[in-house]
């Protein structure tokens, strides 16, 4: 007895419709639950600092307060779900009243909370305070760090290949066997943070 076969009119006129799957997706899916283990050391949060008029007191004498508060890790990143978080808690900062805009370390805590970016996505590392606080070292200040190095060491090399193409440097390598001092060293990726301290 020979299967059943599908034919290509019966597959065109199955029940899956990509505009239903899109309305069934979840964003949930997309967020880290509180106490799930992330896979790696990184990750992107959204996160804001903590001020104990908006978040409470910390129990134990917690030092969460000198910290980021992470509201959100997120599994990838997906822009939709992230702009309607951050808009979300940024509306929240901007009704709130003036006496949760001060903070005991903070000065300028009310300037910093009243800009409209003041909750926004960033790469940190997750760690848990007394097991309750999830708080978030930023590292996405380092990817600005190395765009500045890389800027250099582009305007640097630009500047060593005009100088190698000159007249004067073809005799000098003519002469000598080797470029001129000035345009001896041709800047590389390798090294390029030595001079930056962690």
């Amino acid at each position: 007895m020979s299967e059943p076969s599908i034919t290509d009119s019966e597959y065109d006129s199955n029940d899956y419709d990509s505009d239903d799957y899109d309305s069934d997706y979840d964003d949930e899916s997309e967020i880290y639950e509180p106490g799930e283990y992330s896979l790696n050391r990184f990750t992107i949060v959204i996160s804001e600092l903590y001020n104990d008029k908006k978040h409470g007191v910390p129990e134990n004498n917690s030092c969460v307060k000198y910290h980021y508060l992470v509201h959100n890790r997120m599994k990838r990143l997906d822009m939709n779900i992230i702009t309607h978080l951050c808009n979300y808690y940024n509306e929240y900062n901007n009704n709130l009243p003036n006496e949760y805009m001060s903070h005991n370390i903070f000065r300028n805590y009310k300037n910093i909370t009243r800009r409209t970016n003041n909750v926004k996505v960033e790469i940190a590392e997750c760690l848990y305070l007394n097991g309750e606080y999830c708080v978030g070292i930023l590292k996405t200040f380092w990817i600005k760090i190395i765009q500045r190095k890389w800027k250099q060491i582009y305007k640097e090399r630009k500047r060593v290949i005009q100088e190698r193409c000159s007249l004067k440097s073809f005799n000098h390598i003519m002469i000598y066997g080797k470029w001129p001092y000035s345009c001896s060293y041709y800047p590389s990726f390798k090294g390029m943070l030595s001079s930056v301290s962690s």
